[in-house]
């Protein structure tokens, strides 16, 4: 895994590789790393890719970690990672932790109180899933919807996967298309979905959730699902990701204009809205 996943990286990427960076100098005072790499996530190679959504999605479990610790639960190479701590302007993984918490303290301090009596901070939460329901509504591309409501209307069964938060996504996708009339189920194995992701054929789909098309065995899912010969289906917010290419539909999320640490489940609002999109091109196609 992580030779690999080096000799990825350095392949892509040369000796300064095409990647932003961000000065030395910025170092420490100026350095936010999370901010950087919400940004970039969708430029980066997918070695970097993988270790960027762990740090994005983990960000107060990686300021723990040692460098191994971080390169097994992310499944991408030290040196990757190494890579990655130079691209944002930290020297080592040690100030990379650093600069981390920081930002991750700076942020606290920014936010609003989330206390039961706080209507301003209600207003804004409020504000925050309606935006990113409307904004979700500007990128999705009827013209995909109902090409993905058609096909899976003729499909015989549709098998849906996703890791965290996406997978609870998954379920609510699976619940809907089955209130619809399909034939659809949620898989929250990775083992799992990636051997039955083997056994598809032409009469069906496979829909995979991830919200930085880079999670590696959801990518890996779709990938089977297509090398078996089923209608693919991406749900991601990059339309340029590993997940998009291994799909022949790609329905966009808008990206959160505050990114989800800590457990929220803020990105699952926006994600009932497209299930909610397709299931009425599914009903749509039923009825014509």
């Amino acid at each position: 895994m992580s030779h690999s996943d080096d000799a990825e990286t350095h392949g892509m990427l040369g000796e300064r590789g095409d990647v932003p960076t961000i000065e030395a100098e910025a170092y420490p005072a100026e350095l936010r790393p999370l901010a950087f790499m919400e940004r970039n996530l969708d430029s980066f190679p997918p070695a970097l890719a993988r270790v960027t959504k762990y740090v994005l999605e983990n960000p107060e479990k990686v300021v723990q970690y040692t460098l191994r610790e971080l390169s097994n639960f992310s499944r991408a190479g030290e040196a990757s990672i190494v890579r990655l701590c130079h691209i944002v302007g930290a020297p080592g993984f040690s100030q990379l932790k650093i600069a981390v918490a920081r930002e991750l303290a700076l942020r606290d301090a920014a936010a609003p109180s989330r206390d039961a009596g706080d209507c301003d901070s209600q207003e804004q939460l409020a504000h925050h899933l309606a935006a990113s329901i409307i904004d979700t509504n500007a990128a999705l591309d009827g013209r995909a919807l109902d090409v993905v409501g058609r096909t899976l209307q003729r499909c015989n069964r549709i098998d849906l996967f996703g890791s965290g938060v996406s997978g609870i996504i998954a379920e609510l996708f699976s619940y809907r298309l089955l209130r619809a009339g399909l034939n659809a189920h949620c898989i929250r194995d990775a083992v799992l979905a990636h051997e039955v992701a083997n056994g598809l054929s032409n009469e069906t789909a496979a829909i995979a959730i991830s919200e930085s098309g880079a999670t590696r065995e959801t990518v890996e899912f779709l990938q089977a699902a297509r090398m078996a010969g089923a209608f693919t289906i991406a749900v991601t917010c990059q339309e340029r990701s590993a997940l998009a290419t291994h799909a022949e539909a790609v329905l966009l999320m808008a990206k959160l204009k505050r990114p989800a640490y800590g457990g929220h489940v803020t990105p699952v609002a926006r994600a009932v809205f497209v299930a909610e999109a397709l299931a009425a091109r599914v009903t749509q196609a039923k009825q014509n």
